[in-house]
């Protein structure tokens, strides 16, 4: 099974993944990393953070070559409860 690698971006920084994980194909790994951004704005949301930068998700594979950016910000709320993710949007 092919590993992919998730590398977090910012508008400031970019965290690497260094382990990777496997997954079956381009389309696992991509819910693969929508996950990642639903984590990782749930966590901001709990934090107070800016909610309304845009971070990425870029997969690479194993040789390092990018496959895919899975773009992903936290639209404005509206009303109670807590703040919905947008859902990410595929960048070739």
């Amino acid at each position: 099974m092919p590993r992919y690698y998730f590398h977090y971006r910012t508008d400031e920084e970019l965290i690497r993944d260094d382990v990777g994980s496997e997954h079956p194909d381009l389309g696992a790994a991509e819910r693969r990393a929508a996950e990642i951004g639903r984590a990782i704005i749930d966590r901001i949301a709990g934090d107070g953070g800016e909610m309304d930068a845009p971070r990425s998700i870029e997969i690479t594979d194993a040789a390092g070559h990018d496959l895919l950016y899975v773009v992903f910000w936290a639209g404005p709320k509206a009303g109670p409860g807590p703040t919905t993710p947008v859902r990410p949007a595929r960048v070739h």
